[in-house]
């Protein structure tokens, strides 16, 4: 994987970016400062926003769609989960959830990095070859970060309640809205989640069925698999949601379990499959 000097800088730049405002993020926690909070935004903000123009100038240079590889495809989760993150706290006052994503977009960065600094058979890229592939993979990836910001809520939801039970006085207490609001989030995150993920296997079966044929041998790809297992556990547990007994804890709880089955099919793209294999 080579970058030019200006895309190296904006990667880097970026990732201190996400370091600055995790800090300022756990400032605000330990002392409710709005100041704090402000620029943990900031630092969410300026790291998407660079991480952006990585991915666009890096398309550009290349004349080839920007999330082919294994590294794209991380930065860009990073960048997604950020902007989600950033318009859910403008649109719904959720100032924590900026918070909580931070960390998890600095560490998905440095996953990125490694790929960069990784030799050049373990960074390479694959080529995307249709409209349709790029609409597959934007699909995908956005359902990781709707699930993402699942995964998040579910353990702001967890820690809030805990925290009320135990008549906590923290400061995170004040960033935090109420267990309504950040369930509703939560339950609306797994929707768009599963939503987007069903869009992304359709879309990817179709092409499949164009480019690969009617035979039983693509069908048996570990990210098929997988890919339709995460769909199903996340529509049980959206079905689930609405039931009182399930409501709220139970399903916070499912969202933050259910987030592994992401992850694991996100490693299946980068190691395990044959043909979705970032390469």
């Amino acid at each position: 994987m080579i970058l030019s000097k200006f895309e190296t800088t904006l990667l880097w730049a970026g990732l201190c970016f996400y370091v600055y405002g995790t800090a300022f993020a756990l400032a605000a926690v330990r002392t409710g400062n709005a100041k704090s909070l402000a620029r943990a935004r900031l630092g969410a903000l300026v790291g998407a926003f660079d991480h952006s123009l990585v991915l666009f100038s890096f398309g550009a240079r290349t004349g080839r769609f920007p999330v082919s590889g294994a590294f794209e495809a991380l930065l860009f989760l990073a960048t997604v989960v950020s902007l989600l993150a950033l318009v859910l706290d403008w649109y719904r006052k959720l100032a924590v959830l900026v918070v909580g994503t931070l960390p998890l977009a600095g560490v998905t960065t440095l996953l990125a990095i490694t790929l960069v600094l990784a030799p050049p058979a373990a960074g390479g890229t694959q080529s995307v070859s249709s409209a349709w592939t790029v609409l597959h993979v934007f699909t995908a990836i956005g359902s990781y970060g709707a699930f993402a910001i699942a995964f998040v809520t579910g353990i702001l939801y967890l820690v809030e309640q805990r925290s009320l039970k135990q008549h906590a006085s923290t400061s995170i207490l004040g960033l935090m809205p109420s267990l309504e609001a950040v369930s509703r989030v939560n339950v609306r995150s797994i929707a768009a989640g599963a939503a987007l993920l069903a869009g992304g296997i359709v879309v990817g079966y179709l092409r499949a069925r164009k480019e690969f044929g009617t035979g039983p041998e693509w069908r048996v790809d570990p990210k098929i698999i997988v890919s339709t297992v995460t769909f199903g556990v996340y529509s049980v547990v959206l079905v689930l949601s609405v039931r009182p007994g399930f409501r709220g804890r139970r399903t916070a709880l499912a969202s933050v379990l259910s987030f592994f089955l992401v992850m694991i099919n996100f490693s299946i793209s980068l190691f395990g499959s044959g043909i979705h294999r970032y390469r």
